[in-house]
């Protein structure tokens, strides 16, 4: 979804199973999985979410890819001046029940990683060579993009994630009274709500209880 920053107007909506990695100059740089282990890099132009190209790259064939980051497989993007470099790392690991041997544990461990270099001017996507291996992924989560002082004058309970966008704090929001989902902006120095959008509804829908 792309949003007016001052109104919360909807100015469009691109269709599911994207996600989007970078904002660079007038062009939206996002990828969608098709099917893994192959990514497919797609350029929308920012001003209509429409496609302008989208390329194909295989990943290798025992890769769990994800539009979300998991520890099998993770994302992180990097702009440099006109062009987006997606950094992907792919992990596996032994997934049994009981205690293997030494030699399964190890036959059950892979690693991979690499990156994609993409010009939204056009394809093609380049993969650049490997240089160092990434670090081990943790369970911490990414850093705040939010100083502590903002964060401390928004303590709201519903409040799930939040970051600055230019002068205005951007908060994404499970609300306790309706359940909806929704996208707000805030004034960080008074803390006034100056739009909110729903975005989903929370289901509140059960896994059917299985048979004896």
């Amino acid at each position: 979804m792309a949003l007016d920053l001052e109104s919360g107007v909807l100015l469009w909506r691109h269709g599911p199973s994207l996600r989007p990695c970078a904002l660079l100059a007038d062009s939206v740089v996002a990828l969608r999985i098709s099917p893994s282990p192959t990514v497919v890099i797609v350029v929308l132009d920012a001003a209509t979410g429409e496609d302008r190209w989208a390329e194909p790259v295989d990943l290798p064939s025992w890769a769990r890819c994800a539009l979300n980051d998991t520890r099998d497989f993770s994302l992180r993007t990097e702009t440099d001046e006109d062009v987006v470099v997606i950094n992907w790392v792919a992990r596996t690991r032994y997934g049994g029940g009981a205690a293997p041997s030494a030699q399964v544990l190890e036959d059950s461990r892979r690693e991979a990683y690499g990156s994609l270099r993409v010009d939204p001017a056009g394809p093609p996507v380049e993969v650049l060579p490997e240089v160092e291996a990434p670090p081990e992924p943790t369970d911490a989560g990414a850093p705040s993009l939010v100083s502590p002082a903002v964060v401390s004058s928004r303590s709201a309970d519903d409040v799930l994630d939040q970051s600055m966008v230019g002068d205005v704090l951007v908060e994404l929001a499970l609300r306790s009274d309706s359940g909806a989902i929704v996208l707000r902006a805030v004034d960080p120095l008074v803390g006034t709500v100056k739009w909110e959008v729903q975005l989903d509804h929370a289901t509140t829908r059960r896994a059917p209880k299985l048979p004896p």
